[in-house]
C-alpha cells in the first residue's frame, strides 16, 4: 500500500491549527448594576451588635425552638424536593460538559447476505451505517455471493470548542446548578422562619386561652354575683344581662383561639416533616420567649447572605453564557474524526477475506444563511439578558426595602409592647386595689370583678403585642438573610461590587 505523507501533514497541520485557535473565544460581559446601596441601613441601631444570622434563633434561647428548626431543616419536604433539583442540576452540568471532550464509540455488526451491483470498498455489508466517518468511502463494483459477514470498528469524534460555544454552554449551566443550591438557602430561610412564626404564635394562644379560661371563670362570678343580687332586689334584670353578655362573649372566643392553637400544631408538623395530627401540644415552655437586641448588618453583607439576591445573580450569569453561545452560533465549527474497523467476509462456497479500514479526517462547517435565524436568536438572548439584569437590580431594592421595614416595624412593636406592659401593670394594681377594698368590706364585690376582668383583657393585648414583637424580629432576621448555612460565593463579588455607588 503507498503512503501519502503530504497528505497526512496537511491533516496534522489542521489538526495543529484547530487545537490552536482554541485560545479564541466569545464572551459577553455581565451588564453592571446601577442601583446605589448604602453603607449603613438608616433604621439600623447604631450600636447593634455583630450575630450569628446563620443561626439567629439560637439567641431567643429557647431549646424547643431551636430543635424544631433543626429537624425541620432535615426533614422539611421543600428543602429536600430543592436538594433533589440541586442533584438534577449538577448532573445536567456533566452532561454538558461531555459536549466539550471527545466521543468514542465501538461496534459490532454480524450479517448474512449477498450483493449485486455497486458496493462500497471490500467491507459490505459488514460495516455498521450509523458510524460517523468524516470521509465518504471510495465506490467499488462486483458481485458478492451469499456469505456472512462479520465486522467491528472503533471510531472518534470532537468537535474543537474554538470560539468557546460549547464552554458558554456549559457555563450556563453550571449557573443554573449554582442557582438551584440559592433555592435551597431560600427553602431553608423560609423553613426557618416559618417554623419560628409559627411556634411564637402557638405559644401565644397557648397563653391567651389561659387567661381567656381566667376571664371565664371573673364573668361566670360576676354573672352569678348580678343574679343573687337581682333576687335580692338590689339589681335590674338589666345589670343581670350585662354580665351575662360579658360571659357569653368570653364562652365564644375560647372555641376559634382553640382552633387558632391547634392549626398552629399542625403547621408546625408538616413544616417538621412529620404528620400533621402528631403534633398534640408543645412541650412546657421554660420561659417566656425575649427577643433578642437587634443585630447591625451592612447594606453589603445582606446582598451577600439574600438567597434571592444570590439566585438573581445566578440567573444573569447563565444567561450571559447563554448569549455567548447564541454569538458562537455565527462563527466556524471544528470537527476532528478517526475511524477504524476490521472485519471478515466470508462466502459459503469460497474461501473467506479479511478487511479493515482506517481513517482521520477533519471538518469545518460555517452558517452562510439561516433566514435570520441565528442572528434573531442572539437579540432575543440579548433582550432576556437586559430584563434578567433590571429583575437583578430589584433584587437589590427589594432587599433593602425589607431590612428597612422590618427594622422599623420591630422598633415599632417594642415600643407598643413596652406601653401595653406598662398598661397590663397599671391594670392589675387596679385589680389589687379593688379586692382590697372588698375583702376590708369596703367596696362591693361588682368593682373588684370587674376590675380583675379589666386586668385580663389588658394581659392579653400585652401578649398579642409579646407575639407581635418576636414575630417582626424573626421577620428581620429572614429580611436579614439569616437561616442557612455557608460562606457568600466568591463568583458573586463582580456582580455585587458592580451594585455599589
Amino acid at each position: 500500500m503507498k503512503s501519502h505523507p503530504m497528505r497526512w501533514r496537511g491533516v496534522a497541520a489542521a489538526v495543529a491549527s484547530t487545537w490552536l485557535a482554541g485560545c479564541t473565544t466569545v464572551t459577553v460581559d455581565v451588564p453592571p448594576s446601577d442601583v446605589a446601596v448604602p453603607d449603613r441601613f438608616a433604621a439600623a441601631p447604631l450600636s447593634g451588635e455583630r450575630a450569628d444570622l446563620a443561626r439567629w434563633w439560637d439567641r431567643f434561647g429557647d431549646p424547643v425552638l431551636t430543635g424544631y428548626i433543626e429537624e425541620g431543616l432535615r426533614q422539611n419536604a421543600d428543602v429536600r424536593v430543592a436538594l433533589a433539583r440541586v442533584r438534577e442540576a449538577r448532573a445536567y452540568v456533566d452532561v454538558a460538559g461531555s459536549a466539550n471532550l471527545p466521543t468514542i464509540d465501538a461496534s459490532l455488526a454480524d450479517s448474512r447476505g449477498k450483493q449485486d451491483g455497486t458496493l462500497p470498498t471490500g467491507v459490505g455489508s459488514a460495516l455498521p451505517t450509523s458510524l460517523p466517518l468524516p470521509i465518504a468511502l471510495p465506490q467499488t463494483t462486483g458481485d458478492l455471493p451469499w456469505g456472512n459477514t462479520r465486522g467491528h470498528g472503533l471510531t472518534l469524534a470532537w468537535e474543537a470548542d474554538v470560539f468557546g460555544g460549547l464552554r458558554s454552554q456549559t457555563e450556563m449551566v453550571r449557573q443554573l446548578a449554582l442557582g438551584a443550591q440559592e433555592q435551597v438557602h431560600g427553602a431553608q430561610l423560609m423553613v426557618a422562619s416559618d417554623i419560628a412564626s409559627r411556634y411564637i404564635e402557638a405559644r401565644s394562644a397557648e397563653r391567651r386561652v389561659l387567661l381567656l379560661d381566667e376571664g371565664v371563670r371573673v364573668a361566670e362570678r360576676l354573672m352569678a354575683y348580678a343574679k343573687g343580687r337581682f333576687k335580692a332586689g338590689q339589681a335590674t334584670s338589666s345589670d343581670v344581662e350585662r354580665a351575662e353578655l360579658e360571659w357569653r362573649h368570653a364562652q365564644a372566643r375560647r372555641e376559634p383561639l382553640q382552633a387558632l392553637l391547634h392549626s398552629h400544631l399542625k403547621r408546625l408538623a408538616v413544616l417538621m416533616g412529620r404528620p400533621p395530627q402528631e403534633l398534640k401540644a408543645l412541650p412546657p415552655a421554660v420561659a417566656e420567649m425575649q427577643p433578642p437586641p437587634l443585630p447591625e448588618v451592612l447594606p453589603s453583607e445582606v446582598l451577600e447572605r439574600r438567597p434571592d439576591v444570590r439566585g438573581a445573580a445566578r440567573k444573569l450569569r447563565s444567561q450571559a453564557a447563554k448569549l455567548g453561545t447564541a454569538k458562537a452560533a455565527q462563527l466556524p465549527r471544528f470537527y476532528l474524526g478517526l475511524a477504524v474497523m476490521g472485519g471478515r467476509f466470508s462466502p459459503d462456497d469460497e474461501p473467506g477475506s479479511n478487511f479493515g479500514l482506517q481513517r482521520l479526517g477533519v471538518g469545518m462547517r460555517l452558517p452562510i444563511f439561516h433566514g435570520g435565524r441565528i442572528r434573531a436568536n442572539i437579540a432575543a438572548n440579548q433582550a432576556n439578558l437586559d430584563g434578567l439584569a433590571v429583575e437583578y437590580e430589584k433584587a437589590i431594592l427589594t432587599a433593602l426595602e425589607d431590612v428597612e421595614n422590618a427594622y422599623v416595624a420591630q422598633r415599632a412593636f417594642v415600643a407598643q409592647h413596652q406601653h401595653l406592659q406598662r398598661v397590663a401593670e397599671l391594670a392589675r394594681r387596679v385589680s389589687d386595689h379593688q379586692q382590697t377594698l372588698f375583702v376590708k368590706g369596703q367596696a362591693l364585690l361588682q368593682p373588684a370583678l370587674e376590675a380583675q376582668a379589666k386586668a385580663l383583657e389588658r394581659d392579653d393585648d400585652r401578649v398579642r403585642a409579646d407575639n407581635d414583637r418576636l414575630l417582626y424580629t424573626v421577620t428581620l432576621y429572614k429580611a436579614l438573610g439569616g437561616g442557612w448555612q455557608g460562606e457568600p460565593a466568591p463568583a458573586l463579588a463582580p456582580a455585587l461590587a458592580s451594585a455599589k455607588p
